[in-house]
């Protein structure tokens, strides 16, 4: 496994399994991270399996550097307690070494999340993780009696095999109703581990 200087550690946990995820990492020596509530939407076989379906979940960011990943990983994997899934992010890999996987991130305005998945799916996405965010007014934001009004958002979140991301992508920015400017964005990432947190899987 490539450990980068400063990675983005993204793990999606079963609901209440966050506080004992960010204990181990504390203990291994990371200086902590952000709790996000979020919705796992999977239906494929692939994620069922990694125990990620429709249910509620809670998403983990850390910023960690060295081989702190790695030790995290293990220390959560032997505890047994914490079930889910571990992503790495980073803009850097070996040399001549492909990344396996892509994590593909759209915010959009509230309400897009099923179109989206539906897209994603018939793409062959195996399912995603939705959040709940807000996004920073400007100037230019709508208001309501004078009160500046700042769009609730969605931010989706979906692990895809390198070779499918290309078809995932296309497929979700042809969505008609995603036509009107400024409703959100849509990138890739590399992902350069991903490790299920439950060592038998």
């Amino acid at each position: 496994m490539l450990l980068l200087q400063n990675n983005l550690m993204i793990a999606i946990v079963n609901n209440g399994h966050a506080r004992r995820f960010v204990s181990i990492a504390r203990e291994s020596g990371a200086g902590g991270g952000t709790i996000i509530p979020a919705k796992g939407t999977a239906t494929g076989n692939f994620l069922r399996i990694l125990g990620l379906g429709d249910t509620s979940k809670e998403m983990i960011l850390m910023v960690i550097g060295g081989d702190l990943a790695e030790k995290i990983v293990e220390k959560v994997q032997s505890d047994g307690r914490v079930k889910g899934v571990v992503a790495l992010l980073g803009s850097e890999k070996e040399e001549n070494m492909a990344s396996k996987w892509k994590m593909i991130t759209i915010i959009v305005n509230t309400g897009y999340a099923d179109d989206i998945m539906d897209a994603a799916r018939k793409a062959g996405a195996s399912g995603g993780t939705v959040t709940h965010a807000r996004g920073t007014g400007t100037a230019d934001d709508g208001k309501f009696l004078g009160v500046e009004i700042v769009p609730e958002k969605e931010m989706i979140l979906i692990l895809s095999e390198a070779e499918k991301t290309d078809k995932i992508v296309n497929a979700i920015s042809s969505l008609k109703c995603l036509d009107e400017p400024g409703i959100g964005i849509i990138y890739t990432q590399d992902v350069t581990d991903f490790r299920n947190l439950d060592p038998k899987k």
